[in-house]
């Protein structure tokens, strides 16, 4: 991804910078026919900052993004307005030594889907939670000793995330679908 992201209607521009401490990277938003920017992410107390893979919801309003901004050297999961405001963190309590490790907003902008080893670190797998934050959903069943959830992908009508995990039997590459708000 790049360092920076127009929103769909056109109106903002998010982008990464370090203009307050060299090499943590804070996300912006500004009106794309210039303006003032708003610094979007809360305080970074780490050295990671804002990752540069974040994204905008399909309707302009939300931007979400990784950041270790809870816990140094932690990525988290948060959802906050475009124009700003207060971020939401969007994932579950991390096992101790864990990370959310990729992130995709739904097609109809209502649910993100995101990788974590959120129970226990190294045990990678698939959740579910609203856009503006709530109950966090586990998308995939448990996994065989060894086992992980490797990629996902949404369907087009925001119905089903498909993913690829050695869900039965580690080392045993399997291809699963499952509702995006969960379920079997």
């Amino acid at each position: 991804n790049s360092y920076f992201q127009i929103s769909q209607n056109g109106n903002r521009v998010l982008y990464l910078a370090d203009a307050t401490d060299d090499n943590s990277f804070n996300l912006y938003s500004v009106p794309i026919t210039g303006g003032t920017s708003i610094q979007l992410n809360g305080a970074l107390g780490g050295a990671h900052g804002v990752e540069p893979d974040f994204l905008i919801s399909p309707d302009s309003n939300t931007a979400v993004y990784r950041s270790d901004e809870g816990t140094d050297n932690v990525l988290e999961l948060y959802s906050v307005p475009m124009i700003g405001g207060v971020p939401t963190k969007l994932n579950g309590a991390l096992d101790a030594g864990g990370d959310v490790a990729e992130q995709a907003i739904s097609p109809d902008g209502a649910r993100v889907v995101y990788r974590a080893d959120q129970f226990l670190d190294g045990l990678t797998e698939l959740w579910s939670v609203p856009l503006g934050g709530g109950t966090v959903t586990r998308l995939n069943r448990t996994l065989a000793a060894g086992g992980d959830v490797q990629a996902f992908l949404l369907s087009p009508d925001s119905s089903w995330v498909v993913y690829g995990a050695d869900q039965d039997q580690d080392t045993k590459d399997e291809l699963l679908r499952v509702p995006l708000a969960g379920g079997t």
